[in-house]
């Protein structure tokens, strides 16, 4: 709970210190809002027009041949802000709305550059061009601002913003168109070496071949063979293949030659292809079948039965005679194969011998030429169907840059600068922030006394009253009511405060002039005259003597009189209309004055007065500077001290402190004077109600002076 209670107090102090400053925070709040208002409304309107467009990297819109990988490049579009603002683009756009007579004529240089203006045109429209991205697209918007020429500043805009995406998008396609040309010149210049080294790997093939005499009869998939390697060749396949058919022969005739009659009838079929044969064969069968059939119906004697008899016999005679002329001819054909088999072998080795003598360095030298002469040929090849590529992609269309959105011209209305509600909000605000760090500041630098805690705290001294400002004496009929408390505050605490001692004669004073003092022993003594209790003014300022002008009354004679030996006591007492009140003036002499008050008739006085009457209040002048002040405070019961509320540093309050209590003076409490209510009035009501009630609790006498100030 504490805790609490010291975080709001420490809230208030701050809160304090800028009601305490408020004229300073609504000076420069206001003078900071008048500023940002005349300077919103001084300044030339900003008009933005942009244009929206959509970049994508360089690639035909239609893929002719096989499609490349789509990489992603984090630094594209970064590249294409840098380029979009560039000086080429800038130039550029200049130069087609030649913006440069358009522009300098309106901003007033044109004719005082001369020829220097061009630059500082382009320097203008790289001033005015902004780009910046849609995020996770492809989508970059061009922004112009304008605010001349007058009048056409927005179709200006939007004009510039329009141009420049048209002269980025032109010039991205004829960088690339560029580009392009170069790579194929330079494809083309090696598509040309290329071919001449083709040529000269033809010609060196050549040469070999009529060197070295050599005859290629074939050149296909890459080969190429002399005519004695492809005798040789062929030699050996035809070769191979008489062999495995002699073989074939062979293996067929050992067959047939292991069968008997009845077992080749029946594999015959599937050793030969002899069609007679078979036929012969199927009609044997079938008579077999016819003779079966018949002697089921006829007798063994049947003229028919022994026709197909007859048949069969006829029939398998033809077919013993075929099956011996079907060895035969097996025999025959595998000795036939056998035959040119054995030509053949002699045939390869002939020409492999043949071969042999012929084949030498030159074979050896025309392989290498013509590998090379391939190598160059494959090259040769790859570089022209790239070349036809290229050339053929560079045909199609390419839409690396596509206006989506272009730009308008703004309305008249529509400026982006100066925005008069924003800067009126942030001039509002930037004001009071100011004031209120001015307020701060000066708060800092003030070293006065601002609170009771500073006097508490640096003065280590009781405050026993606070009194509000423009406080006028309590017997003019215009003061007003409510003051009077304060005053009666004041004289509860003097009365029953602890230092006080059953004092009567206090003394009023002050660290320095102007702080109140004066006022404050009127209207104090006033308050105790009106309270009952008898009471006496002593005007003992005598070098700046001021109670006869609140009263209005003569300032001869008095106390200087009275010391002097010029006149009595009770010549120089003054009745005022308040009939518990006395006034001694301070009274004139043609002499000077110093040293007065340390004389023993003024020591008779004040034992003389304090006799008389219940209180005796003395203004003194301020006790830092003169010395007449020091002094009284020795021969008074208790001393008063008024600081004006934020006047003087605190030093100087502490200081008028420390002489009192150094001159041997009782030094009863302070009077804060002087505060500002409607700024302070947390410290004065604290006050009020903190000090109201006398410190000797339980006192009789303290009881009745409370009841009678609260009846008051």
């Amino acid at each position: 709970m504490a805790e609490q209670q010291q975080e709001s107090l420490h809230f208030l102090d701050y809160w304090r210190v800028i009601v305490a400053r408020k004229e300073i925070v609504m000076a420069v709040a206001l003078l900071v809002i008048l500023a940002g208002v005349l300077v919103t409304y001084s300044m030339q309107k900003v008009y933005m027009a942009s244009c929206v467009i959509k970049v994508e990297a360089d690639r035909p819109d239609v893929k002719v041949f096989s499609p490349e990988m789509m990489r992603f490049d984090p630094l594209f579009l970064r590249t294409q802000f840098e380029i979009i603002q560039s000086g080429p683009v800038i130039e550029e756009v200049v130069r087609r709305l030649n913006l440069n007579e358009a522009l300098g004529r309106a901003y007033g240089y044109y004719d005082s550059l001369g020829e220097e203006s061009l630059e500082m045109t382009y320097k203008l429209m790289a001033s005015r061009l902004k780009v910046q991205q849609y995020r996770d697209t492809n989508l970059i918007e061009i922004q112009i601002y304008m605010e001349e020429p007058k009048g056409t500043a927005p179709q200006m805009a939007a004009a510039i913003a329009n141009e420049v995406a048209k002269v980025y998008r032109d010039l991205t396609i004829q960088r690339t168109r560029d580009t392009t040309e170069r790579a194929l010149e330079a494809l083309y210049e090696s598509l040309e070496e290329q071919r001449e080294s083709v040529a000269d790997a033809e010609q060196k093939v050549s040469d070999i071949l009529n060197e070295y005499e050599l005859t290629i009869v074939n050149s296909y998939a890459g080969t190429d063979s002399d005519l004695g390697k492809v005798s040789v060749t062929q030699l050996e396949a035809q070769r191979i293949k008489q062999h495995m058919e002699m073989e074939a022969k062979r293996t067929l005739l050992e067959k047939v030659n292991s069968l008997s009659l009845d077992d080749l009838l029946d594999a015959f079929p599937y050793l030969v292809a002899d069609a007679s044969l078979v036929n012969l064969v199927k009609e044997k069968r079938d008579a077999e079948v016819e003779l079966k059939r018949l002697k089921d119906a006829l007798g063994e004697k049947h003229p028919e039965l022994i026709r197909v008899r007859a048949t069969i016999d006829e029939l398998a005679s033809k077919i013993g005679d075929g099956l011996k002329g079907l060895k035969t001819g097996v025999a025959a054909e595998y000795e036939r194969a056998k035959a040119q088999t054995d030509a053949l072998e002699v045939m390869l080795e002939a020409a492999k011998a043949s071969d042999r003598t012929q084949e030498g360095e030159g074979y050896l030298k025309y392989d290498l030429a013509k590998a090379k002469l391939l190598h160059q040929s494959r090259v040769l090849e790859a570089l022209e169907m790239r070349y036809a590529q290229e050339r053929i992609e560079m045909r199609i269309p390419r839409t690396t840059v596509e206006t989506v959105e272009p730009a308008k011209p703004p309305n008249n209305r529509d400026q982006v600068r100066p925005k008069p509600v924003m800067n009126i909000i942030l001039s509002v605000l930037v004001g009071i922030s100011a004031g209120v760090a001015l307020a701060y500041f000066v708060e800092y630098l003030d070293t006065s006394i601002k609170t009771i805690d500073d006097i508490e705290q640096y003065m280590q001294s009781t405050v026993l009253g606070v009194i509000p400002q423009k406080v006028k004496p309590l017997s003019d009929p215009t003061a007003e009511a409510a003051h009077a408390e304060a005053y009666r505050v004041l004289r509860t605490n003097v009365r029953f405060s602890k230092n006080a001692m059953g004092g009567k004669s206090i003394c009023v004073t002050s660290a320095s002039v102007g702080e109140g003092k004066s006022l404050t022993l009127f209207n104090l003594a006033y308050i105790s005259a009106q309270l009952g209790d008898r009471v006496i003014i002593v005007d003992s300022d005598l070098h700046r003597p001021r109670q006869h002008k609140i009263m209005e009354t003569t300032n001869r004679p008095g106390l200087a009189n009275i010391v002097v030996g010029d006149a009595t006591l009770d010549e120089c007492i003054q009745h005022t209309a308040e009939k518990n009140l006395d006034f001694l003036p301070s009274g004139k002499l043609a002499t000077g004055v110093h040293g007065l008050i340390a004389s023993e008739k003024m020591r008779e006085v004040v034992t003389e007065l304090k006799e008389r009457y219940d209180f005796v209040f003395f203004d003194s002048p301020p006790i830092i500077g003169v010395s007449d002040a020091s002094l009284l405070t020795r021969e008074v019961d208790g001393v008063l001290l008024v600081i004006q509320h934020r006047k003087y540093p605190r030093a100087l309050s502490a200081r008028a402190k420390d002489m009192v209590e150094n001159f041997g003076g009782n030094l009863l409490g302070v009077v804060l004077n002087n505060i500002n209510i409607s700024r302070d009035y947390a410290y004065y009501y604290y006050h009020q109600n903190y000090y109201y009630y006398p410190h000797a609790k339980g006192d009789a006498e303290g009881d009745v002076e409370t009841e009678k100030a609260e009846k008051a």
